[in-house]
């Protein structure tokens, strides 16, 4: 029998970073969590799902239901970074992103969806990347931007639902991710020493990335209260957002290439 009285909170990979930050906290309030991820173990709410496969993300969500027979919140946390010249990118590991960002989010959202009603939350851990580009991480930045809009299209359709729907677009964050992301460094005389310049300026940053121990409790409070449709973590992130919107285009992303790649570089003249 479902054990209807708990609530329910499924978070997909919750087994590092941010996620399992999140997953403490929604069990120090009550919630029983139901965390998806490859590196599950299969055991109690861990349940071993790779969220790019549809059958597997629908079996999980099934068990799920089955066991408490609703979902209450579902945070779309799982994600692949990736790095490099976009020519030069393996197109095997740029659907692995695109599949895990962004199509892992969609089916989540698809399965869960049976199991929510008025009251539940569709939370998207969305990124920086989803609303300014930088250099080398176009892949990336897509995918993030195609969940964005995924989700703010979602806020509208369930409007009248009584579901809310919130993207949630944090800065960088010194986590695993980061270390764990797809890094191409390979070049051509294209882009020369550019994409080793600006993969060695990403790294030099870790330091000054945000503490994530320090900005958990303002990313929990917005998972299961926050009303707005987007949510920027950290001000100068916020700062920046704001700057981008009050430039012009080609400002906004020559500044940004200056900063992300070593500086500016002027095309070759026409021969």
């Amino acid at each position: 029998m479902a054990e209807t009285d708990k609530k329910v909170a499924v978070i997909s990979g919750a087994t590092s970073g941010i996620g399992k930050l999140l997953a403490e906290k929604f069990r120090a309030d009550g919630y029983a969590v139901c965390n998806l991820a490859r590196s599950c173990d299969g055991e109690g709410d861990n349940y071993k799902c790779d969220v790019s496969d549809e059958a597997q993300v629908n079996a999980a969500v099934e068990k799920i239901a089955e066991k408490y027979g609703h979902v209450d919140i579902l945070v779309n946390n799982a994600g692949v970074g990736i790095s490099g010249a976009t020519e030069l990118l393996p197109i095997a590991d740029i659907k692995k992103v695109i599949d895990v960002s962004y199509f892992g989010a969609l089916y989540l959202t698809r399965a869960c969806l049976k199991y929510m009603g008025a009251g539940a939350r569709i939370i998207f851990m969305s990124s920086i990347s989803a609303l300014t580009v930088t250099p080398f991480h176009s892949v990336y930045c897509s995918a993030k931007a195609a969940e964005q809009m995924l989700g703010l299209s979602l806020r509208m359709e369930l409007s009248h639902t009584g579901i809310e729907v919130v993207c949630i677009c944090p800065g960088e964050i010194r986590t695993e991710f980061s270390a764990n992301k797809l890094v191409h460094t390979e070049t051509s005389e294209r882009y020369g020493e550019r994409v080793r310049k600006a993969y060695e300026l990403a790294v030099s940053r870790n330091g000054k990335r945000m503490d994530p121990e320090k900005i958990i409790g303002k990313i929990y409070k917005i998972c299961v209260r926050g009303k707005k449709a987007m949510y920027i973590i950290g001000g100068k992130y916020k700062a920046f957002y704001r700057l981008k919107k009050l430039t012009s285009e080609n400002f906004f992303l020559n500044m940004t290439n200056k900063f992300a790649s070593g500086g500016l570089h002027k095309p070759p003249k026409k021969q």
